[in-house]
């Protein structure tokens, strides 16, 4: 029985050394369900699975509407300090200068080197109510976004303050996760990290007692930018 297990750990041990995660391809037909050129079918699935998950939708026709969304999720909210993508990433226009004229301060997302440093960097950041993010994507079928993190796309925006408000195209939205692979079949390579956030963050202790806002965001509001 021994030399059945360590036979077995030795094959493992042996494949692991040239194990390599296949690439997607565009040519590898995604799993789709019937429909799934329809836009308004995808945005209403991913607003419908997203509620499920615990989050909130809303839907602008504009760059001004989307302002107006933001400025009362954050009048909401309360707080003036914010973490927040860079606004080139942003697929509203004039967010950043509609954010200072409010009052609003956003904080640099850049983490230093020195222990001392990061840690007294991070307790700054803790200050911030909100993170405000565009999107990479949105997937129909669950609900979630791809955030794909950059210098100008920090990743604690999305994770450290209580809200998240994404900013997604909804020329973005896929039917599921294999559609974008195939759209985007090398994007793991382009970036330090690609997440893909399913609502607020829920956790549960050995009671099965559920948690929001432990490991990430409470609250994840989605403005989708409908033109």
């Amino acid at each position: 029985m021994r030399d059945d297990r360590e036979q077995v750990l030795s094959q493992i041990r042996a494949s692991l050394k040239t194990a390599h995660l296949p690439t997607a391809r565009a040519t590898v037909p995604p799993r789709v369900s019937a429909g799934q050129g329809e836009r308004a079918a995808m945005l209403e699935n991913f607003r419908r699975e997203l509620e499920l998950l615990g989050g909130l939708s809303f839907l602008a026709q504009s760059d001004e509407e989307a302002i107006e969304i933001v400025l009362k999720l954050l009048r909401d909210v309360g707080g003036k300090e914010l973490l927040s993508w860079e606004d080139s990433e942003m697929p509203v226009r004039g967010l950043g200068d509609a954010l200072q004229a409010s009052g609003y301060t956003r904080q640099k997302v850049k983490l230093a080197k020195d222990a001392a440093e990061r840690k007294n960097k991070l307790m700054t950041l803790e200050r911030a109510t909100v993170g405000i993010t565009g999107a990479l994507a949105g997937l129909a079928d669950t609900g979630s976004l791809a955030l794909l993190s950059s210098a100008a796309r920090p990743r604690l925006a999305s994770l450290l303050p209580p809200t998240h408000i994404a900013l997604l195209q909804t020329s973005r939205l896929f039917p599921n996760m294999a559609s974008f692979f195939a759209a985007y079949p090398d994007i793991t390579r382009e970036a330090s990290n690609l997440a893909f956030v399913a609502g607020p963050s829920r956790t549960a202790d050995i009671e099965l007692v559920l948690q929001r806002g432990v490991h990430g965001p409470k609250f994840v509001h989605v403005v989708l930018c409908d033109w």
